[in-house]
């Protein structure tokens, strides 16, 4: 099999790069729209493949020393070769790489809990698991609550546990992770209830109150979701939070394929 070419992508790339984001997800993917900004601050890398780019993957640094993995793509006519596991062996190696110059202190990512050949690659490298949480839609939602605008302070994190789901970004839960996620989130309030919803995403996520008072919970995120001028309410709640997870089951949400707690995975790789 030929070896890509690995570089840093430029905005040449952009129409390559936007024909993979159309072949992932059936186009319902969000590379194009994030490529740009991406390419200005040099944190995505491309594939090359004569003269083409083929695939991606992007390292930016996070909260706490972190050195975020996303973007990790083949385009549909290419996959199946060994094409993504070369990209991914790259991304490792550019990683390990930042890791020993000192920059960053470990690699972490997320993806879904049956992405089989992403986690059983990352395994094999050497990256375990370290948090678990579940990603829930309800259709149709027709919402009455009331919410406000909220501005927390540190002490009102105390739902959550080592992260904060923020869009597939999962900063981690310290003083300089909240103040990375409340620059991208909206913060709302609902009775004793107070969550975060991403900005330009439809994920809500608790973060206090909400195991006490699920309803009050589940009612203020679709409330924000209708706000927003959604149909359809999201959440992502950690694993640990089995009665709101309970409660969103009986109320009608739902997961993509089934599954029990959790079909969202943090996994980190440490020096």
């Amino acid at each position: 099999m030929p070896e890509l070419s690995i570089r840093i992508a430029v905005m040449d790339d952009m129409e390559d790069i936007a024909a993979i984001s159309r072949s992932t997800w059936d186009g319902d993917d969000y590379l194009e729209k994030k490529a740009r900004r991406w390419i200005g601050d040099c944190s995505l890398y491309a594939g090359e493949f004569n003269g083409k780019v083929i695939g991606t993957f992007r390292l930016s640094p996070m909260p706490a020393g972190v050195l975020w993995m996303e973007g990790l793509r083949v385009h549909l006519e290419y996959r199946s070769r060994g094409y993504g596991r070369q990209l991914a062996d790259a991304a490792f190696a550019t990683g390990k790489r930042i890791i020993g110059s000192g920059k960053s202190r470990c690699m972490e990512f997320s993806t879904y809990i049956n992405n089989d050949e992403s986690i059983h690659i990352t395994m094999s490298q050497g990256f375990r698991v370290v948090n678990r949480f579940i990603l829930m839609t309800r259709e149709d939602i027709d919402p009455s609550a009331e919410i406000e605008r909220f501005k927390p302070v540190q002490r009102d994190f105390t739902g959550l546990s080592q992260h904060i789901p923020c869009g597939w970004k999962y900063p981690r839960l310290c003083p300089e992770g909240i103040e990375w996620a409340l620059k991208r989130c909206d913060v709302f309030r609902t009775g004793d209830v107070i969550f975060l919803r991403k900005k330009g995403s439809d994920e809500a996520t608790p973060i206090r109150g909400a195991e006490e008072n699920p309803d009050s919970f589940l009612d203020g995120a679709e409330a924000s979701a209708r706000k927003a001028g959604h149909s359809r309410s999201c959440i992502v709640l950690h694993e640990s939070g089995k009665k709101i997870i309970k409660k969103a089951f009986d109320r009608g949400y739902d997961t993509w394929e089934p599954v029990g707690n959790y079909n969202i995975l943090i996994f980190r790789y440490n020096m």
